[in-house]
């Protein structure tokens, strides 16, 4: 709701600029990038559980002042940009934690199953939360999406509590950089994880931008209003979820690095398919599968990436993981916006597809050319 109502609350307050969309979604993601790598040396030398509520309890103030200040209509462009800078900060923190956490929960045996309900839990949230966002949005104004977040804080801090406190095992004294260095340097030594995250790093750039995307499509191409913004991102949502529910279920099968990069191959495919301007009817259908096929393909590399990692590791490879897949999103967004700005929305979506699957056909090269 509160990704909605952000967004949403952005081209009210600049007349549906664009450029403005484009910086907020920089400046919100721009610290998974810088800090990313950094976060996940934190991640490896403390309690998991800890520093997850130390996350959410920062979100919970945000969305606060979120709040406050949409309300007291005493919010500008420039206060939006700080607090979302400050929020994403606290994101670069909470990506590694939540994802190491849930291999320390279950073991190894059960890692796939548990990433992909955990991922379905949050595509849940993510068809749940913009439908209602914009209906909200529409019935009661903006600053209500920051209120009902943070009072879902409350909830999420108590089950966290919940959570036994494991202590960590000591590993040999290293600094944050010998730390990062050396889990570089195992990725470098693992060529099946350089090509994934090769591609991620494109796909990430480039291709998943829709939450830039979106806003500008019903707004400037569709010409529509919030529920119906709510009911795109519920659509891909919707599409994320099925994928999710699918890696549940056939996980094992799919876990193999050439099938995850025909999901992103698949996804790059729809993508394309933005070149034809789509109906709201044509854009629900195409989301979904959208959906569906990147679910597949970040399931699949977030899986393979845990799954293939020493345990002292996972939060320097998870936190890669996130800066190549959520931290690039600065890069992509600036790109994105210029493009709509230039050519239009659905010409983002479709060059963004187009991309992606050139990286996604070189990577697929060299895993079907490799004797291994």
């Amino acid at each position: 709701m509160q990704t909605v109502a952000a967004a949403w609350l952005v081209l009210q307050l600049s007349h549906n600029s664009a450029f403005a969309l484009a910086i907020f979604g920089a400046v919100s993601y721009a610290p998974v990038l810088v800090f990313g790598l950094y976060a996940g040396t934190l991640v490896d030398r403390f309690p998991h559980r800890d520093v997850l509520l130390v996350t959410q309890v920062v979100s919970l103030v945000g969305a606060v002042i979120y709040a406050v200040l949409t309300a007291t209509h005493t919010i500008n462009l420039p206060v939006i940009f700080v607090l979302a800078a400050a929020l994403g900060v606290n994101q670069a923190l909470y990506f590694p934690a939540r994802q190491a956490t849930v291999l320390e929960m279950v073991g190894r045996g059960e890692l796939s199953s548990a990433v992909a309900l955990n991922s379905t839990a949050f595509n849940l949230a993510r068809i749940i939360g913009p439908a209602v966002g914009g209906i909200v949005i529409a019935a009661f104004g903006v600053a209500a999406c920051f209120w009902l977040n943070a009072a879902s804080y409350l909830g999420v801090i108590a089950a966290l509590l919940t959570i036994r406190r494991r202590p960590l095992t000591a590993g040999p004294p290293q600094t944050a950089l010998e730390l990062i260095v050396e889990g570089l340097r195992y990725v470098a030594r693992t060529p099946a994880l350089a090509g994934l995250f090769l591609l991620l790093f494109v796909a990430g750039t480039f291709g998943a931008n829709f939450n830039l995307v979106l806003p500008l499509l019903t707004r400037v191409v569709l010409h529509a209003n919030a529920d119906t913004l709510g009911y795109l991102f519920a659509a891909q949502g919707l599409g994320a979820l099925i994928g999710a529910l699918t890696m549940t279920a056939a996980g094992r099968f799919l876990l193999d690095p050439r099938r995850i990069v025909l999901g992103g191959l698949l996804f790059a495919a729809m993508e394309l398919a933005f070149l034809i301007v789509p109906s709201v009817t044509q854009a629900v259908v195409l989301l979904l599968v959208i959906g569906w096929s990147f679910a597949i393909y970040s399931i699949g590399t977030n899986t393979y990436v845990q799954v293939h990692s020493p345990d002292r590791m996972q939060g320097r490879m998870v936190s890669l993981y996130s800066v190549l897949f959520i931290g690039t999103t600065p890069i992509g967004n600036i790109w994105a916006g210029i493009v709509a700005h230039l050519f239009g929305p659905t010409v983002a979506v479709w060059l963004g597809g187009a991309l992606t699957g050139v990286a996604g056909l070189v990577v697929l090269g060299y895993f079907l050319t490799r004797r291994d």
